[in-house]
């Protein structure tokens, strides 16, 4: 038998904010553009920090990597509060800024969506190419990628609302909801996230809500936790395929009960109700037989 050995000299890595960011319909832009947008996305972040007047939290970022159509960058995780607070305010009002300043120019307003996670993640403080990695890196991409936050800017007017913003749980519960930022726990909405192998719980916010979010609001939890399995790249399989044959004459119905766990057939021809799965509820009389043939479906590796 092989033994595995695990090393006891390596330390945890040190704690990290990280923020990560991604244009919507960046794959609409021109090509000739990408690489002035690409090259904008840290300057954006740069000047919004700027406006809301912690600048020297930018200057001290760590692993700052750009992404193509997005830039993800960390930092100390003691300014979260600002990272979930004033600056999500400073970029919605920063990107405001750039689009006034580029009106009647082609093209759609810059709008980004926003993710922010912590945990231990390597910092060799050498610019290594593999500063940042950890689980909470990952994770910050799966957020910025799922439905829910996607939603929020697809659901709002593009001239207005600029910056959607999805947090991991760990990041809400020691942030926001222990009191530690400006924002207060009800600006925030929890969704459930299923994005490739991560599952989890995140939460919304929108720094200046519009157009259907305004009139119809993010949603409740119940209503998104529908779509997001809607939209899942692999739905759930059936755990049986049920096939019912009836041999003779039914006077009456046969109803399958696969989905239902109880029914009761109160029409005046039939006084008759079932419970379980695949059963088989008939009408005044059956002739004949009836066979049931339930087959399970084989697991996919």
């Amino acid at each position: 038998m092989t033994k595995t050995t695990h090393s006891t000299t390596d330390e945890l890595p040190p704690y990290h904010a990280v923020l990560s960011v991604d244009v919507k319909n960046f794959s609409g832009v021109t090509p000739a553009d990408h690489y002035a947008l690409t090259e904008l996305i840290p300057t954006i972040l740069e000047r919004a920090f700027e406006r809301a007047g912690h600048a020297a939290v930018w200057a001290d970022r760590r692993f700052p990597a750009g992404r193509g159509d997005g830039f993800v960058v960390g930092f100390r995780p003691e300014t979260l509060p600002i990272l979930v607070g004033s600056f999500l305010d400073a970029l919605q009002e920063e990107l405001a800024y750039h689009h006034r300043m580029r009106l009647g120019q082609s093209g759609e307003p810059t709008r980004l969506r926003v993710s922010v996670a912590v945990g231990p993640l390597i910092d060799s403080g050498n610019a290594r190419l593999g500063d940042g990695s950890g689980a909470a890196m990952i994770e910050t991409h799966r957020l910025l990628d799922c439905e829910p936050v996607r939603k929020l800017l697809a659901s709002s007017e593009p001239e207005v609302t600029f910056v959607a913003a999805v947090l991991s749980a760990r990041v809400y519960e020691d942030v926001v909801l222990s009191g530690y930022t400006t924002k207060a726990p009800a600006e925030f909405v929890r969704v459930p996230v299923s994005v490739k192998n991560y599952v989890g719980d995140a939460y919304l916010h929108v720094p200046k809500p519009s157009g259907d979010l305004l009139a119809r609001g993010i949603g409740t939890r119940d209503e998104l936790v529908l779509e997001d399995s809607a939209l899942t790249d692999e739905a759930p399989e059936a755990e049986s395929a049920v096939t019912n044959t009836i041999n003779g004459t039914v006077h009456g119905n046969a109803i399958q009960m696969r989905d239902q766990n109880r029914w009761t057939d109160k029409s005046r021809h039939s006084h008759q109700h079932t419970t379980g799965d695949g059963n088989i509820v008939t009408g005044g009389s059956v002739s004949g037989g009836i066979r049931q043939n339930v087959r399970k479906n084989r697991k996919k590796d």
